[in-house]
């Protein structure tokens, strides 16, 4: 027969519930903490006897006492109240009569109950533990009730009217039909030879099957019972004092005869069975399905084994959340299990193969552990000739034996520490294969950012080539609490920064106010700075936060651009070494409790060429558009300070004038003119030098200088740039030709109206 030797991926509730928040969630508060204290199983004529309570506790909020506080019980339909206390109640438990009133509880827990009809009560807190400003009160409701043929999941449902009490619906029985009920709680992976998941046949009342029984429980065809004897067979409950008497096998079918079952007891009897199976050559792969029958015993199938061929089962106890960038205890998966469907599937000799993505790094394997058919080795782990030593993406398991003889499926399990490349994140995929089995996939933990940036309002419009821009507030947020180190790690020192880096060509105009407006973590505000010529912010981490995670505020944020910035979104990046600890820089695990020794290689145990984490667009580059870089007609005159762009008249404060026997205009008013900004046109007093920034052009000028500067060359003048607090007002002017060629504009004199035109060059 072929065998399909196929690893299994076993999608646990665990592995479904990495979703989270992306930093951490809140804990729930409540009223009230309202709970059933037994869950009975029952058949749908039983009477309880209030061995079970709902129990009714203050939690946040403490109880009134006031007819206000009144909260109500009701039970479900075939279900009501007993109006007489049953046989063999606990003390304490009353008789609900309709239209009575009755007090429940006792000391300084009591509560007085009006029974309205047979299926529901109206409950007021009275005692001294309630209306007492603390939350120690309780109230205990005895479940004394009576089933009418009522089935299935059974729940009594609180209302809270206009009390402080929670609502909500809450279960106290499972109902069934017949005499007994059979369940298995832990369906196992069988082969040829294997023991199914424990049997449990439990009565649905007490005493519903006494004396002398017989049980038979059948196996599907092709399968047979395997050396059952009494000993597989246990009593318990209210059985416990009957004998299991003989166990036969015939093939497929089981018969135990039991003895001595009382008809009267305190509790259900149970018994467990052991199934040990054995598979013949012509066994169908799937559930293997036993049928019980039997004198008093309820007829039932369950499913105690699934039976296959060769293969593995791959989970992990939990998705956890890993923090990229960073190395500590906070970078561990949960526990990973490889797990043989058959015994004898890892084939001994040979190596199972574990690849984690490229962008993820193998530090330790540690929790190791080996049970059942199968022996394994555990991978070396060290900075010298190990099979771990957190450079590579993927370890290997040796399997060195494998009892194929063996009835216990083997299993290896261990955790995984890994360090994530800082500015990665989402599912880290494990690929296992090997040792005989097919490769498959599992999501065994979630890399997630170690910060988040966000902006206040609306994102930056930014000039390229303009100085002192308003950029928006911006915040930096841990992903959880204590991300940001105010040290590096052991051995290594140095203080924790965290730096903000802007795109080239791209400065911060001057420092920003930056402070702490979430958590306890502190930074120090008096050394907050900007490096890497203004091009970078850091923000020294003075206190790590322990409360919540740390939020920061950036504000008062001002960029200068130059002319090689590009089109496009301005983007800033979060590093720095509070933030991303696996660097190269940092020396990775070297001189930790995994890897101890100095530092020898370029890139040490851990560690990956990425400085930063996060990347956030503060705003973009914004170019006017075509129609608003030209106008048609401008127009000055000598001595006049009224000027006209297309019809339009504008003042200045200084009027062009005669110089050296030129025409000279104001710079900024003429480039203005010619829709450049003020914000275009950059002054320095220390040096008496002005920069005007138009399309592709960048024009600068000194006073008394008789040269301009256009794209870095200089255009020699015969008359230098003027400035007279007397004359030009303090005005800086330049000779209108040699303005208007550096601006890319025609100009023409008119000598009889003394009017200068001006239009750009097309």
């Amino acid at each position: 027969m072929k065998k399909n030797k196929a690893l299994k991926v076993l999608a646990t509730s665990a592995l479904l519930a990495s979703v989270a928040a992306p930093f951490g969630a809140g804990i729930a508060s409540a009223n009230s903490n309202n709970q059933v204290d037994k869950n009975l199983k029952v058949s749908t004529n039983a009477t309880l006897n209030g061995s079970s309570n709902l129990i009714v506790a203050e939690d946040d909020i403490d109880f009134g006492t006031t007819t206000s506080d009144t909260f109500r019980v009701t039970l479900p339909s075939g279900v009501t109240w007993n109006s007489t206390v049953p046989s063999g109640a606990p003390a304490g438990v009353p008789a609900y009569v309709p239209g009575s009133t009755i007090t429940i509880g006792a000391g300084d827990n009591t509560a007085s109950v009006k029974v309205v009809n047979d299926q529901v009560l109206e409950v007021r807190p009275t005692g001294a533990n309630f209306g007492d400003g603390e939350t120690d009160g309780k109230i205990t409701i005895p479940l004394s009730v009576k089933l009418n043929g009522a089935s299935g999941e059974l729940k009594v449902t609180v209302d809270r009217m206009d009390s402080t009490v929670d609502s909500g619906s809450y279960t106290f029985a499972v109902a069934n039909s017949g005499k007994t009920v059979a369940t298995v709680d832990d369906v196992k992976n069988i082969g040829k030879i294997g023991t199914g998941g424990k049997i449990r046949i439990e009565e649905n009342a007490t005493g519903a099957v006494s004396g002398n029984q017989t049980l038979k429980l059948k196996l599907p065809s092709n399968f047979e019972w395997n050396g059952m004897g009494t000993g597989d067979i246990t009593l318990g409950g209210g059985w416990a004092t009957g004998s299991v008497n003989t166990v036969t096998t015939s093939d497929n079918e089981l018969t135990v005869s039991l003895t001595g079952l009382p008809s009267t007891s305190d509790a259900r009897g149970y018994l467990y069975v052991t199934p040990k199976i054995k598979a013949d050559k012509d066994a169908a792969y799937g559930d293997v399905t036993v049928s019980i029958s039997g004198d008093s015993f309820s007829d039932a199938d369950v499913v105690v084994a699934k039976y296959g061929d060769y293969g593995v089962t791959l989970k992990v106890e939990s998705v956890e959340e890993l923090t990229a960038g960073k190395f500590d205890e906070n970078t561990k998966t949960a526990k990973i299990t490889i797990e043989e469907a058959t015994p004898g599937s890892l084939v001994a000799g040979r190596d199972i193969d574990v690849q984690f993505p490229s962008w993820v790094k193998v530090v330790d394997v540690s929790d190791w552990a080996v049970s059942g058919s199968v022996e394994a080795t555990k991978p070396s782990v060290g900075a010298t000739n190990s099979e771990v030593d957190g450079t590579d993406d993927n370890f290997s398991i040796n399997i060195t034996n494998n009892s194929t003889n063996s009835t216990i499926n083997g299993k290896i399990e261990f955790k995984v520490r890994l360090s994530v490349e800082a500015n990665k994140t989402g599912d880290i995929e494990a690929t296992v294969g090997g040792a005989g089995v097919e490769e498959q996939k599992l999501v065994v933990a979630k890399a997630i950012a170690p910060a988040a940036a966000s902006l206040e309002g609306e994102a930056g419009k930014f000039k390229i080539g303009a100085q002192d821009q308003a950029a928006p507030v911006f915040y930096i947020t841990e992903a959880k609490k204590g991300t940001f180190e105010k040290s590096q790690e052991t051995g290594f020192g140095g203080d924790g920064e965290i730096t903000v880096k802007l795109p080239t060509g791209v400065k911060f105009s001057k420092v920003p106010t930056v402070e702490v407006v979430e958590g306890d973590g502190t930074i120090d505000t008096s050394n907050v700075r900007r490096t890497n010529d203004d091009n970078v912010l850091s923000i020294p981490v003075k206190g790590e936060s322990i409360t919540k995670p740390m939020k920061i505020k950036v504000s008062n944020v001002s960029l200068t651009l130059d002319r090689t910035v590009a089109e496009g979104p301005i983007q800033a990046k979060i590093g720095g070494s509070a933030v991303v600890e696996n660097y190269t820089t940092s020396k990775g695990w070297i001189q930790t409790s995994i890897y101890t020794g100095g530092s020898s290689n370029a890139m040490d145990p851990g560690e990956f060429n990425t400085q930063n984490a996060v990347t956030f667009t503060l705003g973009s580059t914004v170019t006017p558009a075509p129609g608003d870089t030209t106008a048609s007609n401008i127009v000055f005159k000598l001595n006049s300070k009224t000027y006209t762009v297309d019809g339009k008249e504008f003042e200045m404060d200084a009027a062009p004038l005669v110089g050296w026997d030129r025409a000279y205009l104001p710079v900024r008013f003429a480039a203005n003119a010619l829709n450049v900004s003020d914000d275009q046109i950059i002054w320095d007093d220390k040096t008496s030098t002005f920069t005007v920034f138009k399309g592709d052009r960048v024009v600068s000028g000194k006073v008394g200088d008789k040269f301009l500067t256009v794209n870095g060359a200089k255009v020699p003048m015969d008359v230098p740039v003027w400035r007279n607090k007397a004359q030009t007002n303090d005005r800086v002017m330049v000779p209108i030709r040699y303005l208007a060629n550096a601006l890319n504009a025609n100009i023409e004199w008119n000598k009889e109206t003394s009017e200068i035109t001006i239009e750009a060059a097309k």
